[in-house]
């Protein structure tokens, strides 16, 4: 059985068949003499179990004591003796809170077998990677601060330059308030297109990210999907532009129009 990004993977259907082989990599031990035949593929999930080829312990218990190629496995393995049915690795429910904290320890402590609480590893790693992102949340925040900074200075110079220009559409008639809310817009525009912009390069990293560990067949990233959460980030781009805009907008909008006539 096959998950669904294992079947795209390696182009096999239902029918098809393959050989196992040891080692992470090229160039281990493969026993082509027992071949897996493909019996089905499952839907994708999303999980882990997308990526794995699924298979009966019995099976490659017959993989790896199989003599003669045309060998029938329901006579090999009630054959087989107690070393040649390894098993290499164990899932086990707890019935207790109090087995789930004393098993692992007991185990590792009187054996030469390895206990891990998939729960405890999966905490431990989510406690080493919450630090990094923290620290990219808080230069996030360092961004959007400096983002709101250049758009304050790139409207506050803007509108040092185009005072006369605000003075003539005084006179021509245009209001104050209307000057103010022309202001706000071109925050506005700035920070949207930025946001757009910022968020288009973020989904384009990500799919060259996924593409790097396809190739080394690690995690799967796609920048392909957009969340819902992402909606908050250009309002958040949006509240800051407006913010940036609010000192220039209220000095086009308090613009002496003799005065900067008279100037220029």
């Amino acid at each position: 059985m096959l998950g669904a990004e294992a079947a795209a993977a390696t182009g096999l259907r239902v029918g098809g068949q393959f050989v196992g082989a040891h080692g992470l990599g090229e160039g281990g031990e493969k026993h082509g003499e027992a071949r897996y035949k493909v019996v089905g593929v499952l839907r994708p999930t999303g999980t882990v179990l997308d990526r794995l080829v699924l298979c009966s312990v019995e099976s490659v218990w017959f993989v790896h004591v199989q003599r003669e190629k045309h060998d029938d496995p329901k006579e090999v393995l009630p054959q087989l003796r107690a070393d040649e049915q390894e098993i290499t690795a164990l899932l086990i429910q707890y019935a207790t809170p109090i087995a789930a904290a004393t098993l692992p320890r007991l185990i590792n402590a009187t054996s030469n077998l390895q206990a891990a609480s998939p729960a405890l590893e999966s905490a431990r790693l989510f406690r080493m990677i919450g630090v990094g992102v923290d620290v990219l949340r808080a230069f996030a925040f360092v961004l959007v601060a400096a983002a709101g900074l250049s758009i304050f200075i790139a409207l506050y110079n803007a509108m040092e330059e185009r005072r006369y220009d605000l003075a003539v559409m005084r006179m021509l008639g245009a209001s104050a308030g209307k000057l103010m809310r022309l202001v706000l817009l071109e925050a506005l525009v700035l920070a949207l297109v930025g946001a757009a912009i910022g968020l288009a390069l973020g989904h384009l990293a990500a799919e060259a990210v996924g593409t790097m560990l396809a190739a080394e067949k690690q995690g799967s990233i796609s920048g392909a999907v957009w969340l819902g959460a992402e909606l908050w980030l250009i309002g958040l781009a949006a509240a800051v532009g407006l913010v940036a805009g609010l000192v220039p907008a209220w000095r086009a909008y308090r613009t002496d129009i003799a005065t900067t006539l008279a100037q220029s």
